[in-house]
């Protein structure tokens, strides 16, 4: 009899020794379709990108005011960029731990714990004004932040660990469609609240905002169904993921790719000045790759899931980024390409997709490297991968616009652009060169499995 993940449990004929695989084939996908999917999972599925949506609009509505409002309470710039980089620092650290236990703490407890914690913050963000100007301010404002990543690194966590196991067979499709949602709530955010902003100071964005938060996780409670926990617990320590080599290069491309995002937060609108554009011009011109990676990431994750090529994905999206960002600069050893401003909107154009390509493979590619290590295919293993990839791209996020006003100001923006996309190209090369070496994608290890004919119902589930 021929068994695997699909094989049902309760087994009608006498089984003897068999060898099997250790872990589900995820490498095996199906066609998504939200209209046949149960009940339970569109509940699920709704739950996870409305949340998604609310939580990144309210992560992001600060961008357009706090700056000019920090200055007026006595913060400098540079601890300005010092409050928004711990952000993705304590994510960095944190979500690995949580990912670590979260079938200890419970998966849908972590999820809506940390929407709602949150929630919170950005209520008692908006409260800063009132604080006395200078330290005590400032202060505030860390451990706001702080406290703030914390419930993201279990929000984002849990919500990743979720999709996998809920969508197994669709994992690329759904990641793909829920950064549709990430990239919306990035892009209507800043929106957002600089017209609460207008309308009502500094607290009325991180009131509104905030309290919609509260209330998607009050719902998320009620309407999202429970998540079964794992039975058993993989012992080993979730830094083993890097001994398997697709692992490692995955984590790479994800880290030098979050640098990339985080490199042209705070040095695009310098570059674009030289065009004489209006502060609410280059405000629309920061959308474009956003919209763009939200409008095209269904479509990656369709093709992630059809054609499976996730490491050539990864390799072609980061190409692709490389020249997008030679536009850019555009790069000084490359004369004939004018320094144009549409040249700049064709590489923003260009950078959404391919950034797509990039990234949202990578969780797969993370899950099948665990995988060949003898990681079961559960929510404690989810978690795990999900910690180590939230905290792969936070690690990039930080040092994109840390290191990034540094590298403009050293080198100017054309040949800091350039060592962007030679870190890009680093990541392609290597994936390249791991394909050539290794054609076929890592396997789960197989192992002997001695059934109980005589107890059907006590077969772990984890050993067919």
């Amino acid at each position: 009899m021929d068994i695997s993940e699909k094989s049902p449990l309760l087994l009608t004929q006498s089984l003897s020794k068999l060898k099997a695989p250790a872990t589900p084939d995820v490498s095996v996908s199906k066609k998504f379709s939200f209209k046949k999917i149960d009940r339970r999972k569109k509940f699920i599925f709704v739950s996870l990108g409305f949340v998604n949506f609310c939580a990144y609009c309210c992560y992001s509505l600060l961008a357009p005011f706090f700056p000019l409002e920090a200055g007026r309470k006595g913060a400098s710039q540079s601890i300005v960029g010092f409050i928004f980089g711990c952000f993705e620092f304590v994510i960095f650290i944190a979500s690995p731990i949580l990912g670590n236990y979260i079938s200890k703490i419970g998966c849908k407890f972590m999820f809506v714990s940390g929407v709602m914690v949150g929630g919170t913050c950005a209520i008692l963000f908006g409260l800063l004004d009132k604080c006395p100007d200078g330290a005590i301010f400032i202060t505030m404002c860390f451990l706001c932040r702080i406290v703030e990543a914390i419930g993201t690194a279990a929000f984002v966590t849990a919500l990743f660990a979720i999709m996998a196991y809920e969508f197994p067979d669709n994992i690329i499709t759904v990641m793909g469609t829920l950064e549709t949602f990430t990239g919306l709530g990035m892009m209507v955010g800043p929106a957002v609240g600089g017209a609460l902003y207008e309308i009502g100071g500094y607290g009325l964005p991180f009131f509104v905002l905030g309290s919609v938060v509260i209330l998607c996780g009050l719902l998320t409670s009620y309407v999202m169904p429970p998540i079964e926990e794992a039975n058993t617990h993989y012992t080993g320590s979730i830094f083993t993921m890097f001994k398997s080599p697709l692992v490692c290069l995955t984590w790479l491309n994800i880290s030098v790719c979050s640098i990339s995002i985080g490199y042209y937060d705070p040095t695009l609108a310098g570059h674009l000045q030289q065009f004489n554009l209006s502060t609410w011009a280059i405000g629309l011109v920061f959308l474009i790759s956003p919209s763009m990676y939200a409008l095209t990431a269904p479509i990656v994750g369709y093709i992630g899931d059809k054609k499976g090529h996730i490491r050539a994905m990864i390799a072609v999206g980061n190409i692709g980024c490389v020249i997008s960002w030679f536009l850019l600069g555009p790069a000084p050893f490359l004369p004939f390409i004018p320094n144009e401003l549409y040249v700049n909107f064709i590489a923003l154009v260009a950078f959404g997709p391919f950034l797509g390509f990039t990234l949202i493979p990578t969780f797969k590619a993370l899950l099948l490297g665990a995988n060949s290590l003898g990681m079961p295919t559960d929510i404690d293993t989810y978690g795990k991968v999900s910690g180590f990839f939230n905290s792969s791209f936070s690690l990039g996020a930080f040092l994109g616009p840390t290191f990034g006003g540094v590298m403009v100001d050293k080198f100017g923006f054309p040949w800091a652009s350039v060592g962007i996309a030679g870190l890009l190209f680093l990541g392609a090369l290597l994936m390249i060169g791991y394909i050539c070496i290794r054609p076929e994608l890592p396997k789960p290890p197989e192992q002997d499995i001695t059934v109980d004919t005589n107890d059907p119902e006590g077969i772990d589930e984890q050993q067919i």
